[in-house]
């Protein structure tokens, strides 16, 4: 029988980083938080409190000086 769900889950697991060179950064504040990236230009959206996202590790000294994030290596 087939597993599909099993390897689907571990496809969309959130602590697998889609691409190497990426770090978790985390909101620790309660205020919504938009960056865009100095060197990617990606957009990064933390919505609400406890939100993650995949940051680029080139982007990261931009965004290290914002309050309110902490960054999960």
């Amino acid at each position: 029988m087939c597993n599909c769900n099993t390897k689907r889950a571990a496809y969309t697991s959130e602590d697998n980083p889609s691409a190497t060179g990426m770090v978790k950064v985390k909101l620790l504040a309660d205020t919504p938080v938009v960056l865009n990236g100095d060197i990617t230009g990606r957009m990064y959206v933390f919505r609400n409190m406890n939100d993650t996202n995949w940051v680029d590790k080139r982007d990261l000294p931009g965004i290290i000086t914002t309050v309110g994030l902490q960054i999960i290596y």
